[in-house]
């Protein structure tokens, strides 16, 4: 299978956005808090280019990954962005580690994580309805064959009387 080094197409401030819609839709937000205010600067970037704000009311620094399931990610938020799409769309961990030129293992840990997560935080309610209906058609094709009625004379052995 060809592979394409996707991560260079991308751009990391839309990944960035784009998981700052998922993880954070109201705003980014220091845990004790107090978002982050209009045209704040970021206090640091960290190694993988994510920008790491200070807190005005506590001064802890945070960035987007504080109190989320990614918390210590050292991934780059293109990396991040295209993980998860391939988690959701199903490919190898072994397929992805090659694509993205990343760890095996590592990779393999965060999806073990985001799987063990996404079950733990399932809706386990009742349903609601009081009937349920099914997507799946069975078929039936006809009719096997003619029962036969005496034990001792089982189909494996009736088959291998028979000349083909």
């Amino acid at each position: 299978m060809l592979n394409f080094p996707i991560q260079d197409l991308m751009y990391n401030e839309s990944c960035y956005q784009f998981l700052q819609k998922l993880l954070d839709p109201e705003g980014l937000k220091c845990t004790c808090g107090e978002p982050v205010s209009e045209g704040q600067f970021p206090h640091k970037k960290r190694a993988n280019n994510l920008p790491c704000f200070k807190c005005k009311n506590c001064s802890k620094v945070f960035n987007l990954f504080t109190n989320t399931i990614f918390k210590g990610i050292h991934y780059n938020c293109i990396i991040i962005v295209l993980m998860l799409r391939g988690f959701a769309q199903g490919k190898t961990t072994q397929h992805l580690s090659k694509e993205l030129s990343v760890s095996y293992n590592n990779l393999l840990d965060w999806r073990h994580k985001l799987q063990e997560y996404a079950f733990e935080n399932r809706n386990v309610s009742t349903l609601t309805d009081t009937e349920i209906e099914s997507d799946e058609v069975f078929q039936n094709a006809g009719q096997k064959g003619e029962p036969h009625i005496d034990p001792n004379d089982p189909p494996r052995k009736r088959a291998n009387k028979k000349r083909g």
